[in-house]
């Protein structure tokens, strides 16, 4: 078995880390691939303090057909193109930085290669990584590792901060801006893979507010986010789309109406932005049209929602939940956004608030079924469940 270390410290580090696991792909078969870990940054003496930023590390067990100088080869190149700075002084931060920890039982020593690794007897963490994956490094103080934050890159979190008065499990959470800039700063870095803002409530009975409402709601907010944080938006208002492109990173754009112009669905082609499509109902004919309309306007990144809670009785939204590879069958992503909805009284009398345990067990479900974003309410919980599940599995 091969292993590779994986570690990022600049820019969207979670990012970095699944772009990097992605072009591996292309000529490592990952067997295995562990949980993220963040720790300190290890430097050496007299390093300038702006260098210590932790870092994200994981690691990838597996196979290649390419020899080990080959492999390294590779990897430099794959750095390279994700935009580490190769000229960069030695352990200064980076955006992403790959190692070979162990090849197989090999034992090598060149100028450009030593097996195993020549830093892993004082790197703690890749030990902990190594014996996670079933490597045994024989290190009894493996044991008493700790972290300090622990994370997985799957599966892609869309964590919900409404920008409301009314939301139905959260409104006035995040009214002020200052609490909604601390809660989308604090899930950037806790492994939200999009952090989606919404200043409309669509609750059951909602009393629409206008397009020029929600830009009030939203402009403290996303002309002060950092430029790094991807963000999502959930609007259909042409208006609220573009003001919010021409301030912030947008990566998504969640229309839950199919209301957006083709004007405004061009512009979001031309800048490579995500767009969510919703099935209101149960015809996946009118889902399908959706699409093909999408794609004809150019966005080449067509995600689907079956939109739980959305023109469905209780008992329908579970028919659509069971038999969601019915939907995979348009060739789309997938997001399901079932976080605390009401179709879960049919199994619990808890406030919507109070809906996290319920909501966990189906996001555990669509991760099996092969949903692609969980769109949810309580990151916490998720990195948790899924950090113990990912450790426990074979």
């Amino acid at each position: 078995m091969i292993y590779l270390a994986l570690g990022s410290n600049l820019g969207n580090r979670f990012e970095n880390l699944r772009r990097a696991v992605a072009e591996l792909k292309q000529v490592f078969h990952c067997e295995k691939i562990s949980h993220v870990i963040e720790t300190e940054a290890l430097l050496l003496p007299g390093s300038p303090e702006s260098w210590n930023i932790p870092y994200l590390n994981m690691m990838v067990a597996g196979d290649t057909d390419l020899s080990p100088h080959e492999l390294l080869r590779f990897i430099k190149r794959t750095e390279e193109k994700l935009g580490r700075d190769m000229n960069a002084g030695r352990w200064a931060p980076r955006i992403i930085d790959i190692d070979i920890v162990i090849y197989n039982d090999q034992q090598l020593i060149t100028d450009q290669l030593t097996l195993p690794h020549m830093q892993l007897e004082n790197r703690d963490f890749w030990k902990y990584l190594l014996e996670m994956l079933g490597w045994s490094t024989g290190d009894p103080t493996v044991n008493d590792y700790r972290a300090l934050n622990y994370f997985v890159l799957d599966p892609k979190i869309v964590k919900i901060t409404n920008v409301t008065p009314d939301s139905f499990s959260d409104g006035g959470k995040f009214f002020n801006p200052a609490d909604a800039l601390e809660d989308i700063e604090k899930s950037y870095q806790n492994g939200a893979a999009y952090v989606e803002l919404g200043a409309q409530s669509t609750r059951p009975g909602y009393t629409e507010v206008s397009a020029k409402e929600e830009i009030r709601r939203l402009e403290a907010v996303v002309t002060s986010v950092p430029k790094e944080i991807p963000l999502a938006i959930d609007t259909y208002f042409d208006e609220v789309v573009n003001f919010c492109l021409d301030h912030a990173n947008i990566k998504i754009v969640n229309d839950i109406k199919f209301n957006l112009s083709d004007t405004t669905l061009r512009h979001l082609a031309d800048n490579d932005v995500k767009i969510v499509t919703m099935l209101y109902g149960t015809d996946l004919s009118c889902l399908k049209n959706q699409v093909n309309h999408l794609k004809k306007c150019g966005l080449k990144h067509v995600i689907v929602d079956p939109g739980i809670g959305f023109g469905k009785t209780k008992f329908e939204n579970l028919t659509i939940l069971k038999n969601i590879k019915e939907i995979k069958s348009l060739g789309c992503e997938i997001l399901i956004g079932h976080s605390r909805k009401s179709f879960f009284s049919l199994i619990s009398n808890k406030e919507a608030i109070d809906r996290d345990i319920e909501t966990l067990a189906v996001s555990d479900i669509m991760q099996n079924f092969g949903v692609d974003y969980l769109r949810i309410h309580n990151l916490e919980y998720h990195m948790k469940f899924f950090t113990a599940k990912k450790i426990m599995q074979p």
